[in-house]
């Protein structure tokens, strides 16, 4: 029999942090490089550790890394870990966030997905990052046209003329699926390669568009987190800069939310 016991938020952040040391440990052992990043890194600057009303972990690879953690961890990370992309778990389809390293024998509710096929147990997750194109016309394709089509099939709530422009181009584009979009972008890496621009963004699968100097996370730093060192950008500040404008400027209290409705350990 099973029972479920509720956690509380920062129960969720340490067991968060355990799925990161282990991730790291991986790392390590394999060279493959990742750096946290995000909401993630903003914890580290801002907070020395997560953001407290924070209830997700964020680390990026390049995309060479990227795709050696996905050939390494499903075979390297501890047995209580499950790396799951659309490949390992034909039920998930958050192609918006092509992997995550879940923990297993605990339940990450969120809303709007309460009763999800695929493993939703807490995790971190995994984002590729691209080199930009040398060729302005295929970045404009892969970065801009792409995203915002693979946006529209994704981010369609809201009532800002921006989510009626998408809800608009969603009906539009029915025939043309996520997955096919997805596919398309996946067949667009090959485009960054030999890339001599020293900008590098988000991968083309993702619903992101944010352009970094390469020299900003290379080469990669130790920067504390919760009384531990994990590796993040060369320079976070210009980072976080880049991504939030004045970053150590927090919040008002009534947009410190959090994406779960619930969270969960399995107790068998």
């Amino acid at each position: 029999m099973e029972n479920k016991k509720k956690c509380t938020l920062r129960e969720a952040q340490l067991v968060m942090l355990e799925i990161l040391k282990d991730v790291h440990k991986v790392c390590e052992e394999n060279n493959i490089k990742y750096f946290i990043i995000d909401g993630t890194l903003l914890g580290a600057v801002r907070h020395k550790g997560f953001i407290p009303w924070d209830d997700d972990l964020d680390i990026g690879m390049l995309r060479k890394d990227y795709e050696k953690f996905l050939k390494v961890a499903p075979k390297k990370l501890k047995s209580d870990l499950f790396l799951q992309t659309v490949k390992s778990d034909k039920n998930y389809t958050l192609y918006h966030i092509p992997a995550k390293v879940r923990k297993n024998n605990t339940l990450f509710v969120e809303f709007g997905e309460e009763h999800p096929k695929y493993h939703s147990g807490i995790y971190i997750d995994v984002f590729p990052y691209d080199d930009v194109c040398n060729s302005k016309t295929k970045e404009f394709i892969r970065q801009d046209i792409l995203t915002f089509l693979l946006k529209c099939k994704y981010e369609v709530n809201g009532k800002d003329i921006k989510a009626k422009v998408r809800r608009t181009l969603n009906v539009l584009t029915k025939p043309l699926s996520y997955e096919a979009l997805y596919e398309f972008a996946m067949n667009t890496v090959r485009w960054t390669e030999n890339s001599t621009k020293g900008i590098i963004n988000y991968g083309g699968e993702l619903i992101w568009n944010k352009k970094f100097n390469k020299e900003d996370i290379l080469p990669l730093n130790k920067i504390e987190f919760e009384g531990m060192e994990f590796y993040g950008p060369n320079n976070p500040h210009k980072v976080l800069e880049n991504i939030y404008g004045d970053y150590m400027k927090l919040p008002p209290e009534d947009e410190r939310t959090w994406h779960a409705k619930d969270i969960y350990v399995i107790e068998k």
